[in-house]
């Protein structure tokens, strides 16, 4: 087959022929049909992020595919079903905290999760990958849509994660901090769907925040001052007092006070999650947070049930993909996909077609 290679973190990317896969107890092998590239991709390969990665190994995240094949103790999946491959891995968590990784991704630096990462070492950037069948979700009525635009699902679970953690329910207001980017325009689509009443999408790019207007009248754009007095009063403002629920989707910022701005915001009783890559400390009053009654969590990437929910909200028609603006490359082009991700937000994504 043939498949996107790294040799070692900064050296530049090959094409090459490579072995397919070979299928082992547990797992399953899929025909990879369309894989988003991150817009931070390049940062992963060159090692600027410091990702955990172990090349040589073929790279790639979370992806659409198609089953071939799986172990005999496999008994949840068909031949020919459409699944979102979740790269998350994870051992569980029963002794209080998993180890895990993101296959051909990223690992956490401990031990099992450098066990994992040996015994599951490739990813999706190519024509055929093997996974953990655990991190498969079978997708119902998929082939009738269009594949360029499937991988936007992944979004749309790690968003629903966010909300769930959240105990959104229909009829409260919502910040999507961040809003923006592809997770938070995902969030958006789901802060409808759910019934918002007053959806506030924060960021700093107008054009984009506009797009999300577009979509209903219950999306109100904010863009934000950097200001976090200010911002936390005009968040304030558009919400009768504060927010019920804030989920901030911020990727790394210069400082934290946009996403200390939402909690500034937050109303009494209400919650905050926490699902993005802002890298600074949160200096979150204790006062705050006990006088206000006030709920921080986090949230991180997705399970199965947040799949298939999201899938469902797809299918029905009360999600609609149609807004979303795939610009799809071969495999060959993996370095113009690359350049193009690092570019692109909101609606917009690059992805590949290993298949063509």
């Amino acid at each position: 087959m043939r498949a996107v290679w790294l040799e070692a973190v900064g050296s530049p990317l090959e094409v090459r022929n490579v072995a397919d896969p070979v299928v082992r107890a547990s797992g399953a092998l899929v025909r990879v049909l369309a894989v988003r590239v991150p817009s931070y991709t390049r940062k992963v390969f060159d090692g600027s992020l410091g990702y955990d990665i172990k090349p040589p190994f073929i790279p790639g995240p979370t992806c659409i595919g198609q089953v071939e094949s799986f172990g005999e103790d496999v008994f949840d999946l068909e031949v020919g079903d459409v699944v979102l491959c979740n790269s998350l891995l994870s051992s569980g968590d029963i002794a209080g905290g998993p180890d895990e990784m993101l296959i051909a991704w990223t690992g956490n630096g401990s031990e099992r999760s450098r066990a994992m990462q040996n015994v599951w070492a490739h990813g999706s950037f190519a024509q055929l990958a093997h996974y953990p069948a655990r991190c498969l979700t079978p997708l119902p009525e998929a082939e009738e849509f269009e594949r360029a635009r499937l991988p936007f699902l992944a979004s749309l679970a790690i968003a629903d994660g966010g909300l769930r953690r959240a105990d959104f329910q229909a009829g409260q207001s919502i910040v999507i901090n961040g809003a923006t980017g592809q997770l938070g325009g995902a969030a958006v689509m789901l802060a409808l769907s759910y019934g918002a009443t007053a959806i506030i999408a924060t960021g700093r790019n107008k054009t984009r925040l506009q797009a999300l207007e577009q979509l209903n009248p219950r999306v109100v754009a904010l863009a934000l001052t950097g200001r976090r007095a200010e911002d936390a009063t005009n968040i304030r403002d558009l919400t009768n007092g504060g927010p019920d629920v804030v989920v901030d989707y911020l990727s790394n910022t210069p400082t934290p006070d946009q996403t200390l701005a939402c909690f500034d915001a937050l109303a009494f009783k209400g919650t905050m999650v926490l699902v993005g890559g802002v890298s600074h400390s949160l200096s979150i009053p204790y006062g705050q947070i006990m006088r206000r009654q006030l709920t921080i969590r986090g949230s991180f990437m997705f399970e199965r049930q947040n799949a298939l929910k999201c899938w469902n909200l797809v299918r029905s028609g009360a999600i609609d993909l149609s807004v979303i603006r795939p610009h799809a490359y071969s495999l060959d082009e993996v370095e113009q996909a690359i350049d193009k991700a690092s570019s692109l937000g909101g609606f917009d994504y690059a992805l590949l077609l290993p298949n063509g």
